[in-house]
């Protein structure tokens, strides 16, 4: 069933124009409610000629941009082609085209009708520059968008050289509004694979400037690419670095908190994982591990978790879960939040069961959507309100 415009278009209703200003006026991908809980989501490109166009998002089993196969079909007479889906409402995610020419080869680009977002956490393979697809019944996120609509914060970069690594790499740190003397004890929160375009500050000033949090620090720490998948798979090495070189760093830069409490250690994916793992083997530093969905299907015996390959043959519990079922109870909290359509929330659900039974001060949410930046920018706002709340400095009532 194609769009109302569309149809407008392919009769000749509406020109190429008249039709391109209705695409900047309302907006893309164009949706038209089906059912209570479904919409057809059209996708528009305008590519050029003898260029084939597929879409790819970030939902579903696989990390990264998941292919769609079949191809945009030409609106005959002008230089649109179209595609539409039947989606569920709820859902908010992330997209690009995939555009391949007639002589083979191709690119990857944002919807030209919906441009990305302000931040770009990662790289494209990440899903930096694509657009973001926000239907109808998709739960706000209303402190992301407070936070791109203000400037940026100002944030401050360093080189840390690490022993431990034997590498080195970038810091940013990005203080809250506000004037703070050097005897100041500031909470604080550290955000592997960190960029100095992150989203993290800007959401922290929206939530400090409303009140709803104390004025904490965000200091984002950069991953090498070459180093990252073995950096964050439950590391001794890193988080060694973390606690014995960059808090002695952070700390005489800086006037934080030395009260765990007021530390959280947060992360997407292995970051997710790491940021668990640091925690449990470091309550002492960390009293706050922010997970957004964790990998922590990872065993370095198995290549994706545990699967339905793995069902005929004895596999191990993987390390974040088999730890923490190990382990005593440790004095941290955990924000743990997962998308409802990544093979992932399996073990966020396991990991999350074995936190509720050792009595973990814990939540646990899952979101409408896949491994995506589209989700976590906003949440980690829910995270910061959850670990920092203005209203109380006292745990047991935040």
């Amino acid at each position: 069933m194609a769009d109302p415009s569309v149809e407008k278009l392919s009769t000749g209703e509406w020109s190429p124009a008249r039709f391109r200003r209705h695409l900047e006026e309302t907006g893309a991908p164009l949706v038209e409610r089906v059912s209570a809980d479904e919409v057809e989501a059209t996708f528009v490109d305008e590519p050029g000629d003898d260029t084939t166009v597929t879409l790819s998002v970030v939902i579903g089993p696989r990390i990264g941009f998941n292919p769609i196969d079949t191809e945009f079909a030409s609106v005959a007479g002008t230089p649109f082609c179209v595609l539409t889906l039947r989606m569920r409402s709820d859902l908010r995610f992330s997209y690009v085209f995939a555009r391949r020419g007639p002589r083979g080869g191709g690119e990857q680009v944002p919807d030209p009708f919906n441009p990305p977002p302000r931040f770009s956490e990662c790289s494209v393979e990440r899903f930096s520059g694509a657009s973001v697809a926000v239907l109808p019944d998709a739960v706000p996120l209303p402190w992301l968008d407070q936070a791109e609509a203000r400037p940026a914060p100002a944030v401050e970069t360093a080189v840390l050289a690490s022993e431990f690594l034997g590498d080195e790499r970038r810091i940013w740190v990005s203080m809250p509004p506000g004037e703070f003397s050097a005897e100041s004890a500031l909470p604080f929160v550290i955000h592997l694979d960190g960029t100095p375009d992150h989203s993290a500050p800007s959401v922290r000033d929206a939530l400090v400037q409303a009140g709803l949090v104390r004025p904490c620090v965000v200091v984002l720490v950069g991953q090498p690419a070459p180093q990252r998948d073995k950096e964050l798979l439950c590391n001794p090495a890193f988080s060694q670095m973390l606690v014995q070189e960059l808090l002695p760093w952070l700390h005489r830069r800086y006037p934080l908190s030395r009260d765990p409490g007021d530390v959280a250690l947060a992360g997407e994916s292995f970051g997710g994982l790491c940021a668990g793992w640091t925690a449990l083997h470091h309550p002492t530093t960390f009293g706050n591990a922010i997970l957004q969905s964790p990998s922590c299907g990872y065993h370095p015996d198995l290549t994706w978790g545990t699967g339905s390959g793995e069902l005929l043959r004895r596999t191990p519990v993987p390390t974040l879960i088999a730890d923490y079922l190990a382990a005593e109870t440790a004095p941290i909290r955990i924000f743990h939040d997962v998308g409802e359509l990544e093979s992932s929330n399996t073990h966020s659900r396991w990991l999350d069961h074995v936190l509720t039974g050792k009595g973990y001060d814990t939540r646990y949410r899952e979101f409408a959507g896949g491994h995506d930046y589209a989700w976590w920018r906003g949440i980690f706002a829910d995270a910061l309100l959850w670990c920092f709340p203005l209203r109380s400095r006292n745990r047991s009532q935040a």
